[in-house]
């Protein structure tokens, strides 16, 4: 609980610039893969009244995400879904987002759940990746370097490039944009499935 609220902390802020800055048009429903305390879901739901969210997690963190949920209003249209995001089965969706979720993890491990997300996602829908970018010459800027050593050293992962999201968004099938900026060195990448 605590790890899962101190995280959300900094999501707070940065949610609501990401709702801002990369609307989703034409969007029903959105799967937040890993979505922990469901931040970035429900800043959707406050920004687009229309939209329904799945977050799939582990059960202990959709605890905090259902008391949020309750807390904004919106867990009518917040589906709260356990699960593993390696293993079960993914819901189909208009967008599956993966926000701060794959600097954990190796390359390989990031190209099967980007792969994964492309499965789930609906003929003409795209796959969200939202997080930090090192450049594409990986020598920083500075902040982010030193974010990705931290990473290097606590998980399987590190910061990665927009060149190397967008490979990996390629390889699983998508069209991959260009990076939104949103906040705190953050920014949106979008692969769009074909129609």
């Amino acid at each position: 609980r605590r790890l899962t609220l101190s995280l959300a902390g900094r999501a707070k802020n940065v949610a609501p610039h990401l709702a801002a800055n990369y609307p989703l048009k034409n969007t029903k429903t959105l799967l937040d893969l890993g979505g922990g305390s469901g931040t970035y879901a429900i800043a959707y739901l406050l920004a687009q009244p229309e939209l329904q969210a799945i977050v799939l997690d582990r059960p202990e963190v959709l605890k905090v995400a259902e008391e949020f949920a309750k807390e904004h209003g919106v867990g009518k249209r917040l589906q709260l879904m356990e699960g593993d995001m390696f293993t079960d089965e993914l819901p189909p969706c208009d967008v599956a987002l993966l926000s701060n979720a794959l600097h954990d993890w190796d390359i390989p491990e990031c190209e099967t759940l980007v792969q994964r997300c492309a499965d789930a996602v609906k003929p003409g829908g795209e796959v969200l990746i939202h997080d930090v970018f090192l450049n594409d010459e990986m020598d920083g800027p500075l902040p982010i370097a030193l974010y990705s050593a931290s990473l290097f050293s606590l998980t399987e992962g590190r910061a990665y490039s927009a060149a190397e999201y967008k490979g990996m968004l390629e390889k699983a099938g998508l069209r991959p944009g260009e990076v939104t900026p949103t906040l705190v060195h953050c920014g949106a990448l979008a692969g769009r499935m074909n129609s």
